[in-house]
């Protein structure tokens, strides 16, 4: 008996592989834009994710099912959220590079906690939501 799980998430999702546990046991993880088909124990069962501070979605499946993870709303913002603040450290890093002038101002201290916020937010925020949700695929 076996199910087919497949990942597709945003460019976050591929840094750290998801654990996939049947009824309560861990039969496999997924990582990035990966497939799998895993070995299930029983005909039918509850499929789980454990991943580090994040609540799990759980949806029922049975022998032959494919099931797609795909991300929340939640995680789409956070994706984006990194990504924003990535190309603003980079093109910041780089026009001192090219310069040779280290620009301070009292603007860069007010968006650096202005993003520490919205991080700490969002760390808050996975407690209550998960990040990523199962989709049966037909």
């Amino acid at each position: 008996m076996e199910i087919t799980v497949k990942r597709r998430t945003w460019f976050l999702g591929w840094l750290m592989p998801i654990s996939i546990k049947f009824n309560r046991k861990t039969i496999g993880s997924v990582g990035g834009f990966h497939t799998k088909t895993m070995e299930i124990p029983e005909e039918s069962g509850t499929l789980t994710y454990n991943q580090p501070l994040d609540k799990t979605d759980r949806i029922g499946v049975k022998d032959g099912d494919v099931v797609l993870i795909k991300e929340t709303m939640l995680s789409k913002i956070v994706n984006i959220f990194v990504l924003i603040a990535t190309i603003f450290t980079i093109s910041y890093n780089v026009n001192t590079l090219r310069t040779g002038y280290f620009y301070q101002s009292e603007m860069l201290g007010t968006i650096g906690m202005f993003y520490l916020i919205i991080f700490v937010t969002f760390i808050v925020f996975s407690f209550f939501f998960n990040s990523y949700k199962f989709v049966k695929e037909d």
